[in-house]
C-alpha cells in the first residue's frame, strides 16, 4: 500500500510541476517568473563560478551532470530533494528543462556566462546553506576535471536511475534509485 501512495505523490508532483509551475514562468530570458529564484540555476552558477575562478571549460552537458551529481549528493546527505524540479531522461542522461533552455544557445560549447534572473542579477548559492556547499564541494573536487562525454558515461552505467528509467521508458528520474546510487569515480 505505501508503494502505491508514493506512486500517486510522485505522479501528483509531476503533474503539479507539468501543468501548474510551468505554466507559471514567464517568456523572459531564464524563464523566471518576476521574483521567482529557480533553485537549479543558482546551482548552476554555483557552478560556473567554480568553472570560472579554477578556469576549466563547462558545455551544457558537462553542467547538467554536475548539477545532477550535486544533487544526488544533496540527497543522499540530507534525505531530502534540492529542488522540485525533476530530471528527465534525455539522450546523454539526466536533463533538467529549466537549465537546458538557459543555456540551450552554447550547443556543445563552453559557456560563458552565468544565468541572470529576472532583475537582471547574478546569484549564487548563498553561504547560509553549508549542506549545499558540501554537496557543491564534493562533486567539483571529484568531477570538475571529468569531460561532459565521461560524466555522461558515469550516468549510462547499468544500475543508475537514469538507465532504470530509460529501461521502464519513463520520462522521470525517481529519487528513491537517485538517492540509492552509489558514487564512481
Amino acid at each position: 500500500m505505501t508503494n502505491l501512495l508514493k506512486i500517486i505523490e510522485v505522479r501528483i508532483k509531476k503533474w503539479y510541476y507539468k501543468h501548474i509551475w510551468s505554466k507559471k514562468k514567464s517568456k523572459g530570458r531564464g524563464g523566471n517568473m518576476k521574483g521567482y529564484i529557480n533553485p537549479a540555476l543558482l546551482i548552476a552558477n554555483s557552478i560556473l563560478d567554480d568553472a570560472f575562478e579554477y578556469d576549466y571549460s563547462i558545455s551544457p552537458m558537462k553542467l547538467q551532470k554536475l548539477i545532477y551529481f550535486v544533487y544526488k549528493k544533496y540527497l543522499q546527505d540530507n534525505r531530502r530533494p534540492l529542488f522540485n524540479e525533476y530530471f528527465e531522461v534525455w539522450q546523454h542522461g539526466p536533463v533538467l528543462p529549466s537549465v537546458y533552455r538557459e543555456f540551450k544557445r552554447y550547443s556543445g560549447n563552453t559557456i560563458s556566462s552565468y544565468a541572470y534572473f529576472g532583475d537582471r542579477t547574478v546569484r549564487l548559492v548563498s553561504k547560509s546553506h553549508p549542506e549545499i556547499h558540501l554537496a557543491l564541494e564534493y562533486v567539483l573536487s571529484r568531477y570538475r576535471r571529468y569531460g561532459a562525454v565521461e560524466l555522461s558515461q558515469i550516468t549510462h552505467q547499468e544500475g543508475t536511475a537514469w538507465s532504470k528509467a530509460l529501461s521502464r521508458n519513463e520520462l522521470y528520474l525517481d529519487d528513491d534509485e537517485i538517492g540509492a546510487e552509489p558514487w564512481i569515480k
